[in-house]
């Protein structure tokens, strides 16, 4: 546990000494602030459910790709990912302290947004139960795109590379969960419920309405835990070829 810890601090210190964390920290607050006040005040309701829906999805699809990329790439850039696969550490803790470092940036992500509730409570009353569990499921909706991005970078030395293929992986996770995807492959019919329960949206959007179901929290649970013991194997594989 403390070897995890201290690979996590490490890898947040260089998180926030690159300049990439504080650019996707600006477009992250700037994109999800301005498409959501847009609508807001055209529909003048004191309501966060347009926030906690479809357009937190796709700034995650957009920003976390942005985190993930250099996870790995920027260890083979530096000549540091020999150090860390000859470490008497296991795997686990290098996979696990790097996801716990970009966590930290996901979670700062979500604090800069404390504002948005703040000031929609002052044009009427908020209901804080879906605000709750809005920010509840948008951390477990970035900690699984985080864990997806992770896997799908540790395949090249490429930043760009593995920021595409985690971007193009992520949206379309995020497309086929939304209503009018799941209309054109079948609505109703066994594919428009398998698009459902795969997509991540599905299972965030009734979070953000303040429900909190156990279905939901095992699914993104399952996500990251499959996605981190596949980044596991395959950083295994290179540390014993």
């Amino acid at each position: 546990m403390r070897s995890t810890l201290v690979l996590a601090w490490k890898e947040t210190r260089q998180i926030f000494l690159s300049p990439i964390a504080y650019a996707f920290l600006v477009v992250f607050i700037f994109f999800t602030n301005f498409m959501f006040f847009r609508e807001f005040f055209r529909a003048n309701q004191a309501s966060m459910s347009n926030f906690f829906g479809p357009l937190m999805a796709i700034a995650f699809a957009v920003v976390i790709p942005g985190i993930t990329m250099r996870m790995w790439a920027e260890e083979r850039k530096q000549g540091t990912i020999e150090f860390l696969l000859t470490a008497p550490v296991h795997t686990w803790h290098i996979v696990v302290g790097k996801f716990l470092a970009g966590l930290a940036l996901v979670a700062l992500c979500l604090v800069l947004t404390l504002l948005v509730p703040y000031t929609i409570s002052r044009f009427g009353d908020l209901d804080s139960g879906p605000v709750w569990g809005g920010y509840i499921g948008s951390l477990l909706l970035g900690g699984s795109c985080l864990a997806i991005g992770m896997f799908f970078s540790s395949f090249t030395q490429d930043q760009i590379v593995g920021f595409l293929v985690s971007a193009i992986v992520l949206f379309a996770l995020v497309l086929v969960g939304m209503p009018y995807i799941q209309q054109e492959f079948g609505g109703a019919t066994w594919v428009g419920a398998f698009l459902r329960h795969v997509s991540p949206t599905s299972h965030f959007e009734s979070m953000g309405r303040g429900v909190i179901d156990v279905r939901d929290v095992f699914y993104f649970a399952s996500i990251i835990g499959f996605f981190l013991y596949l980044n596991v194997r395959v950083i295994d594989l290179r540390r014993w070829r």
